[in-house]
């Protein structure tokens, strides 16, 4: 007759936890191949050692800006050599760069590297970072880790939450990470170098009301200051200018500023402010996020229509298979086509006799039915 140990089934049972928590605890992990990084190379061009349940398809997508990754990247430098990203790269978790003297990242070409950890070594932060065009960009979410020497150099910028570097480090000329960081840490004189900026920023939120966001931020001082550009963005990534709001030139008192965003999309959204001095200087501040759940909305203007075209606006991204069409008050089709993924407004060319038209814009989870006339 079989027996059953207590103890033996105790035993499978712990070990069978202890196996399982391994497995889910685990973190992606994308290591360069090899580790140390003996030449020049293109960010894209790397070969990946994926670990801890990534797969190398993950880590190549994620270096050619097809797709985010979720975990950490893991890269060491030799001594003057340079990896250049030149795609858009979105990194979930840590990118623990390390180098030696003269090792560079930079991206370059109009694209942004966005780290939501750390980016850096925090032992041996031996990294220069370089972003060399006016719309190149990295923001680290977390902790930047610079170094020793002009280790910041470029037109773009470079933000995020905190910036540590070791004594004696300077910037290049514009200084990109002039003001953008929350906190700043040195032993020296970097941080506090570069204080003394156009616009010195209490406070910035945004928080949706009914149909629209209102965005509310407050500055302690202005000098030589124009104006700020309100952005928006669906990703953190790539931002796009919904507006502007007049500044007060040179102040050292408080001013409190307010701007509405009447044609949010309806979806997670990030707001930024970049204030523009009268001398052209440009400076980028912290990103206010913001869920907004509204009704989905379409504009359709203007109405009548003059001019021979239409402009359909729509609060959301519509799917590709939102389709526009355009009939007769009996029915008859005079035009159909279907939106583009990831665009929200559209320019429709009429070339319709003067009348009244019904335009039906639908697809799966939307609809809507308007009357327009055309002169």
């Amino acid at each position: 007759m079989k027996t059953h140990n207590p103890s033996f089934r105790f035993f499978l049972a712990f070990t069978f936890l202890v196996v399982t928590s391994t497995f889910s605890n685990a973190q992606k992990t994308c290591t360069s191949n090899p580790t140390t990084i003996n030449g020049n190379v293109n960010f894209g061009s790397i070969a990946w050692t994926a670990s801890g349940g990534a797969t190398v398809t993950e880590c190549n997508n994620m270096a050619d800006g097809i797709s985010s990754f979720t975990g950490n990247v893991i890269v060491d430098l030799s001594n003057n050599k340079k990896i250049t990203i030149t795609n858009n790269v979105t990194i979930t978790g840590n990118f623990p760069i390390s180098g030696g003297p003269g090792s560079t990242l930079s991206v370059n070409g109009g694209y942004t590297l966005h780290v939501t950890g750390d980016l850096g070594d925090a032992a041996n932060n031996g990294v220069a970072y370089e972003v060399v065009t006016a719309t190149d960009k990295i923001i680290v979410d977390g902790t930047l880790y610079g170094k020793n020497n002009n280790a910041f150099t470029g037109s773009g910028s470079i933000s995020g939450g905190t910036l540590a570097v070791k004594n004696g480090s300077s910037c290049g000329s514009p200084c990109p990470v002039s003001g953008g960081f929350s906190n700043c840490n040195s032993g020296d004189a970097f941080c506090t170098s570069n204080s003394v900026l156009p616009v010195s920023l209490i406070e910035f939120s945004a928080k949706a009301e009914g149909q629209f966001v209102a965005l509310k931020w407050a500055t302690a001082s202005e000098l030589n200051f124009d104006y700020f550009s309100v952005e928006r963005s669906t990703d953190a990534i790539t931002f796009i200018e919904i507006g502007q709001v007049v500044g007060h030139g040179t102040t050292d008192e408080r001013h409190d500023y307010s701007f509405e965003d009447n044609n949010p999309l309806n979806k997670k959204l990030y707001y930024r402010l970049k204030t523009v001095d009268f001398d052209g200087y440009e400076e980028y501040f912290n990103i206010a996020i913001v869920d907004f759940g509204g009704t989905k909305q379409v504009s359709v203007y203007p109405n009548p229509v003059v001019g021979g075209s239409l402009n359909i606006q729509f609060n959301f991204l519509p799917d590709s298979d939102t389709q526009i069409q355009i009939t007769d008050m009996v029915g008859v089709e005079k035009l159909s086509e279907f939106t583009k993924s990831g665009e929200t407004q559209f320019l429709i060319p009429l070339t319709l006799d003067p009348g009244t038209y019904i335009i039906r814009i639908k697809s799966k989870e939307f609809k809507s039915v308007e009357r327009i006339l055309v002169k």
